[in-house]
């Protein structure tokens, strides 16, 4: 008979303990992280949610320039004495003071609000209006502050009109226009066709 003798490993155990013990270790540390990381994107989420439903919740400031009439196939209705027959934008003051629009910004894109800037010391008296004429060959100047730089689409096109702060004062989706005919607002405060362009005057409608 053969006697088999069997020596017993006191660090091998050991080892395979540690080896236990930090594989349980690094479970419940990856484990505690992705919690961890579920909880801030959930609270990012909430508190997300939380800002944009505040600011559809609250009232635009008062006291704001609007957009008044838009013409974006222009054919032979105004006939610009320098520009021609350009595309325009016509904004007015509804309110009862004057607006200053210095640093105001026109644009097509509200990621891009400030395409046009206006020019320091440009004020609207209550009940005025000003025309933007949509030239993408002539920019903004000292001569003639009132070109924008870029043209308008006569497919459609959105407008948006920012205060310097990049607040937005107002915004307008001029459908597709037949030529010689403008966007504008009505005494009712909503926006119709019109065949009768009336840049730089109340609108007409018949």
């Amino acid at each position: 008979m053969k006697t088999v003798f069997f020596m017993y490993n006191a660090d091998m155990e050991n080892n395979t303990e540690d080896l236990s013990f930090e594989n349980e270790f690094h479970k419940e540390h990856i484990g505690f992280t992705r919690k961890r990381a579920l909880i801030l994107v959930a609270v990012l989420v909430v508190v997300i949610a939380g800002v944009t439903v505040l600011a559809l919740l609250l009232p635009k400031p008062t006291g704001l320039p609007k957009f008044s009439e838009v013409m974006t196939s222009n054919h032979g209705a105004y006939d610009h004495p320098v520009y021609g027959t350009v595309d325009w934008v016509e904004i007015c003051n509804p309110t009862d003071r004057d607006i200053d629009l210095s640093g105001y910004g026109f644009s097509t894109e509200i990621k891009h609000p400030f395409r046009y800037r206006f020019p320091e010391g440009m004020v609207l008296k209550p009940g005025e209006y000003l025309v933007l004429y949509c030239t993408g060959g002539t920019s903004a100047s000292d001569d003639d502050p009132f070109c924008t730089g870029f043209n308008l689409s006569a497919s459609g096109e959105q407008l948006f009109l920012v205060t310097p702060n990049k607040v937005e004062a107002d915004e307008v989706f001029v459908p597709a226009l037949e030529p010689d005919t403008a966007y504008a607002i009505t005494d009712d405060g909503v926006f119709a066709i019109t065949d009768y362009p009336t840049p730089w005057k109340a609108n007409r409608f018949e």
